[in-house]
């Protein structure tokens, strides 16, 4: 007997469920945390590439640093993540991600949606 809302919860990977959402919980790589925690705190989104190896933390820390900078009800509709080895050609900047930017969000002040963009290396 499985009911829907009993499998939802074996729907997000385990690794989902535990991710920082914080970039202070975030261990290893000091400098680049110490660089995330001024950027959350002066709220100054630059364009970021993080690169290195796999399973390093770049997803993890940027997704952390956008629920710092977007705090509150609207983050899930202000991020856009997209896996690059997934989605990838000039459809998905055609579509999801120019729909994405005109899509209308209430921000506060200084805020500004953010597209994560995991893998563009693949």
């Amino acid at each position: 007997m499985s009911s829907s809302s009993s499998s939802n919860a074996y729907d997000v990977p385990w690794v989902e469920n535990y991710r920082s959402s914080n970039v202070i919980n975030i261990v290893d790589n000091e400098d680049t945390v110490s660089r995330l925690q001024v950027i959350a705190r002066d709220d100054n989104m630059p364009n970021l590439i993080l690169f290195g190896p796999p399973g390093t933390g770049k997803t993890t820390s940027i997704i952390a640093l956008a629920h710092e900078l977007l705090r509150g009800p609207n983050y899930k509709e202000a991020v856009l993540e997209l896996n690059a080895s997934n989605d990838r050609g000039i459809d998905v900047v055609r579509n999801k991600i120019k729909m994405f930017a005109q899509k209308k969000v209430m921000l506060s002040s200084r805020r500004h949606k953010i597209v994560i963009l995991a893998e563009v290396d693949r």
